[in-house]
């Protein structure tokens, strides 16, 4: 009895390491796990990353639902071709992190062709922060009959299976409009992607202050602030990720040499076009051009 007892341990002990041994994350960039591939009848959440750098983009799709998140204003060529690329006519909602020019700037342009049932923002359109495009950008939306709604922390985002969560800091103590940046975390089924803008370390600090209420592990980070500065060491131990995107057209950053000294890995958007996909179970991450 004792024997088949211990056999029974050895064999569950050997299934918990085989099941711990399974990754989360597939990186097929550098050619490998190539002939991976999810159930045909699975359905996916896939978020993607124009070929921008010093600025930000990303189109996140789950069934019927769209969303692009923040819209770099120079580089709203490379959004633009993404999008075409994609065969995206329309967008469910287009979402602006905060009113700096390389964050809401393309906007007006992108969204005349490719228009959005609802804009979100997380500030008022008279906020006293920001650059002056943001201006531009509101009237060419109110022009195009587009909506404006705002945002809070707290609110959740109708999005078919996928959870879109908001938080944003906004204490007035808070120097920079980046710190008040609105934070996506998205989720869907045990697999998470967590934006955080433009947030420094003011905002950082107070998150992390939090964490005994706030839930943000997260599988993947788009790093904040296109990856220049390191984030704060108790902000970091919080988020946990495994993979860090960064809008960055840099291969040395302080937030880079940071990511590295962690151990996690980390893919830059300035050189390459990204699309992560998850079923809930597993995400992977490829090149799309």
């Amino acid at each position: 009895m004792k024997r088949i007892l211990a056999l029974c341990l050895m064999l569950l002990l050997a299934a918990c390491a085989a099941c711990a041994e399974e990754p989360i994350i597939i990186d097929m960039t550098r050619g490998e796990n190539a002939d991976f591939a999810f159930a045909q009848d699975a359905q996916l959440l896939e978020v993607f990353f124009p070929q921008v750098y010093g600025c930000d983009a990303a189109l996140v799709r789950c069934g019927e639902y769209t969303m692009l998140i923040d819209c770099g204003g120079t580089q709203w060529r490379e959004v633009k071709a993404l999008l075409d690329d994609l065969n995206v006519t329309s967008l469910t909602y287009a979402l602006n992190s905060h009113p700096d020019a390389d964050h809401i700037g393309g906007f007006n342009h992108v969204l005349r062709d490719i228009p959005a049932g609802e804009f979100l923002l997380g500030f008022p359109e008279d906020y006293p922060s920001g650059d002056d495009v943001r201006f531009k950008v509101y009237d060419a939306l109110h022009e195009m009959g587009i909506p404006l709604r705002q945002v809070h922390s707290g609110d959740t985002i109708a999005f078919g299976d996928a959870r879109i969560t908001v938080y944003q800091r906004t204490d007035e103590q808070l120097p920079r409009v980046n710190n008040k940046s609105v934070l996506l975390m998205i989720e869907y089924g045990k697999r998470r992607i967590f934006f955080a803008g433009d947030i420094q370390a003011a905002a950082q600090t107070l998150l992390a202050g939090d964490a005994a209420h706030l839930d943000l592990k997260t599988d993947i980070l788009k790093y904040p602030h296109h990856g220049y500065e390191p984030l704060q060491e108790d902000f970091l131990d919080m988020l946990s990720p495994s993979l860090a995107i960064c809008t960055c057209g840099q291969s040395k950053t302080d937030g880079l040499t940071q990511m590295k000294e962690n151990g996690i890995s980390t893919l830059l958007t300035g050189n390459q076009q990204l699309r992560l996909a998850t079923d809930g179970s597993v995400w992977t991450v490829e090149r799309i051009r």
